[in-house]
């Protein structure tokens, strides 16, 4: 097998095409040897390197690092910071030249450990030498600094601002750091990946959602500086998760209906389809899909990002890029069902050259539709297809055909990782995720002119001021929002995309900014409070403060968040120009549909400028038409400024809910479930009421159990109220507190006005002997737990082989 290795390792470097080696750094070893020599990629045992800290820049994430016998000073925090922090698992004990392990015959000495990391470093096999004698006063202070700021890292902190370059020990400039919530709050010994937002439009509050290694969390950020840890979703341990969010309303229930989408790459999990409708209470597992066991991401065209509510006359699809199918090229689902995606489309291709890293697209009505695309009608949907080599742009107006328009790469081109678009639709950003470690420069991220989408052209290049790699970036108004990996995040001006300049930046990473695989993943920049979300692989969550938005142009928000309009009249809603006034300016504006639709208001678009100095508001108006219907309840759609020209900024609000007055209505009460299990060794549970369809008025109900359930279950509370306007959910905990024999069935029924269509919850109680354990609150069973199972097995047996091969048919970062 080591045969067949190095052949395959040769031909990567000799006679096989690009695509068929792509990546081919990712999960492997890094071997160290005390005869080492630091250069090259650390990834063969006849070439190791001479220390720890130079194989851990080498390697890529789901990397490890194998240590041989021999002595290894450990002089600086970054080779430390490697040893405790498994991003990259560092292991000792190994033999030279073969990396057998055995850690009494091949002793891995490290020498000059601080002593509270001793017995963690024994148990990863190392034999450890405490003395500080050789170290220097510069060198010990120094060590002493950085330590400091990894203990920063795993520290709950909450409102500290950046002032003079500082909040706390993290760097920062023009960023507030609002809340920090460490890894061990979020989900333990773990790691984090990827993030996403949401804004539930049922009650107006805001999360997070963050990948974890083993699992997905979701944090309520309403109240930013008391974040609340709602619950967590366990998957299978991986290195990489991807997360979007759906938010469609349900006219037949009367509320919005909303769910996240989760893939894993390198797993056997599926897309894993989360139930988002009881929060705050919990959120729970509705599904899970196989038709791809894995993927590395995942993401949702024809959506708004702000709110996941479709695009007006759109219909939303979910595209999987880097399956473990065709290839690792994009499969398309429709979501008509959003908790059973439809396949619509999938490469008919298997070979690696079609696989797709990440995607996004955008929906272009401008004259490029005609003269540019293929199928296009009103519109066309371009998808963005970062390929690994290239960036491939596609007219997918027809899901079931896509054409491709065009091919684009650009010179030191190492691995074409993800990108994103302007607000006004000319210009793509790309990120490389190689180049900086290939090449040995700064921070590189690419800006191509897209006005022609069969032939885009490099436009400018962003150089950071560090060698920090770009991971990940997002648009909101004229700024650029990027996980800048050991940098952080990095806000850049795009207000000229043709010269992107450094606007502010937070790191969450203050130990280094080598091009290494360590701190920010991901970063969410669209919650409406204008807050940003950042998600760090070693040190969790953080919720930050955007002051780049402070400029003298002006920053351009909206008076009010809320507006509201009787039928038959005409709507006008005021835009604010507010600390600045330098220059001409301009925004766009636009309509975007909700639980009303085209039929229940004047779809508006266009622009509204100011001129030099000019501080009054400005307006525009959106017509009301009355109808016939009686009884019609509120429905809502929204406003939101975009494309900001002339420096100027968006603040917040820059997107607005419009409510159409109806009849009042104070709703509906229901359960949101209609059973649920208790078990000797599950003996408490959680039911969700929710208010729907409704919130004139207070309304309260009473929760009365039947006689059988009365003599074995308590409820706390016995009542729940709503008050005047207020909506969403509540939880009332049931906890058994006897035991049965068998199972009984039992009842709670609601008392009073205004109850929906699930006013009883049947309650099932399990003898520990007669049932399975049903967890009613993660969503699982015991068929599911079968299946994982199953799959795990299978997904295991499937890489041992191709590891045995030395060839990774999704081998990717």
């Amino acid at each position: 097998m080591k045969a067949i290795f190095y052949l395959v390792l040769s031909l990567c470097l000799t006679a096989l095409p690009q695509w068929a080696c792509a990546h081919a750094e990712h999960d492997k070893p890094r071997y160290v040897a005390a005869d080492g020599e630091d250069k090259g990629r650390c990834d063969t045992p006849s070439s190791p390197c001479k220390t720890i800290g130079y194989a851990a820049q080498q390697a890529s994430k789901g990397d490890n690092i194998l240590v041989a016998a021999g002595n290894y000073d450990i002089e600086d925090v970054n080779t430390l910071f490697y040893l405790i922090s498994d991003v990259v698992p560092v292991k000792g004990g190994y033999s030279t030249k073969q990396y057998k392990r055995d850690v009494s015959q091949h002793p891995t000495r490290l020498v000059g450990v601080p002593p509270e990391y001793v017995d963690e470093l024994a148990e990863k096999g190392f034999t450890i030498i405490v003395d500080r004698k050789g170290m220097d006063d510069a060198t010990s202070m120094q060590l002493s600094d950085k330590m400091g700021a990894v203990e920063e890292m795993r520290r709950k902190q909450l409102n500290v601002a950046c002032t003079n370059g500082r909040a706390g020990q993290f760097a920062c400039s023009n960023i507030d750091l609002v809340a920090h919530i460490p890894l061990s709050e979020l989900g333990g010994n773990t790691q984090g990946n990827d993030i996403w937002g949401h804004y539930d439009l049922n009650d107006g509050r805001e999360y997070a959602l963050m990948g974890l290694r083993n699992g997905t969390v979701v944090v309520d950020v309403t109240h930013p500086d008391d974040p609340r840890i709602i619950s967590r979703i366990p998957g299978q341990d991986t290195t990489w998760r991807d997360i979007k969010v759906l938010q469609q309303f349900s006219a037949s229930e009367g509320t919005w209906k909303s769910y996240a989408y989760v893939t894993a790459d390198n797993a056997s999990v599926g897309l894993q389809i989360i139930d988002l409708n009881e929060l705050p209470v919990r959120a729970t597992l509705a599904n899970t899909d196989m038709t791809d066991i894995s993927a590395h991401n995942i993401y949702l065209s024809n959506v708004d990002y702000s709110t996941g509510v479709p695009l007006p006359g759109l219909q939303p699809f979910l595209h999987l890029a880097g399956s473990n199918n065709n290839g690792g090229a994009f499969n398309t689902f429709a979501l008509t069902n959003p908790i059973d995606p439809e396949p619509v489309y999938r490469n008919a291709s298997n070979t690696r050259a079609n696989y797709s890293h990440d995607v996004a697209s955008m929906t272009v009505f401008d004259e490029r539709k005609d003269s540019q695309c293929v199928n296009a009608s009103d519109y066309c949907d371009v998808l963005f297809d970062f390929n690994e080599n290239d960036v491939r742009l596609w007219d997918k107006t027809n899901r079931s055909t896509p054409v491709e328009l065009s091919r684009t790469s650009y010179p030191q081109a190492s691995y074409v990782h993800s990108g994103w678009w302007s607000e006004d639709k000319l210009v793509m950003s790309v990120h490389d995720e190689l180049d900086e470690q290939t090449y040995g420069i700064n921070t590189t991220l690419r800006f191509f002119d897209i006005s022609d989408l069969t032939r885009p052209v490099l436009l400018s290049t962003y150089t950071g001021p560090t060698r920090a790699i770009d991971h990940n970036g997002f648009v909101r108004g004229n700024r650029y929002y990027m996980s800048n990996y050991e940098r952080g995040l990095t806000v850049l001006d795009i207000s000229n995309p043709a010269n992107p300049v450094d606007a502010g930046f937070f790191d969450t990473y203050p130990v280094s900014n080598l091009p290494s695989f360590n701190g920010a993943w991901g970063t969410y920049p669209f919650l409406p409070s204008g807050l940003l979300l950042v998600s760090d692989i070693n040190s969790g969550l953080y919720v930050v403060r955007d002051n780049t938005l402070t400029v003298t142009q002006g920053t351009l928000s909206f008076s009010t968040q809320e507006y509201a309009v009787d039928e038959g009249s005409t709507l006008n809603v005021s835009v604010t120009r507010t600390q600045g006034t330098t220059g001409a300016i301009s925004v766009g504006y636009e309509t975007r549909t909700g639980s009303a639709d085209a039929a229940d208001f004047g779809a508006t678009s266009g622009r509204l400028e100011w001129a030099e100095g000019e501080t009054d508001s400005k307006q525009f108006s959106v017509s009301i038409p009355g109808d016939a219907l009686d009884n019609e309840l509120p429905e809502q759609f929204f406003v939101r400024l975009f494309d900001p020209q002339g420096g100027a900024t968006l603040g917040s609000p820059s997107m607005a809910t419009v409510t159409i007055n109806g009849t009042a209505s104070a709703g509906n009460i229901s359960f949101t479930r209609s059973s649920i299990t208790l078990t000797e060794d599950a003996s408490q549970g959680v039911l969700v009421l929710k208010r729907a369809g409704g919130k004139a008025g207070s309304v309260s109900v009473d929760l009365v159990l039947n006689d059988a359930a009365s003599q074995a279950i308590t409820l706390e509370p016995g009542t729940l109220s709503w008050a005047d306007q207020e909506s969403g959910n509540k939880a009332v905990t049931l906890t058994r507190r006897v035991t049965t024999s068998g199972i009984q069935n039992a009842t709670v029924s609601l008392a009073g006005d205004h109850l929906g269509t699930t006013p009883q919850v049947s309650i099932i109680l399990e003898g520990g002997s007669t049932g399975e354990p049903i967890r009613n609150a993660s969503g699982g069973g015991g068929g599911a737990l079968g299946l994982a199972v199953v799959m795990l097995l299978a997904g295991l047996l499937w890489r041992r082989l191709v590891r045995a091969y030395a060839f990774h048919p999704t081998q990717r970062r």
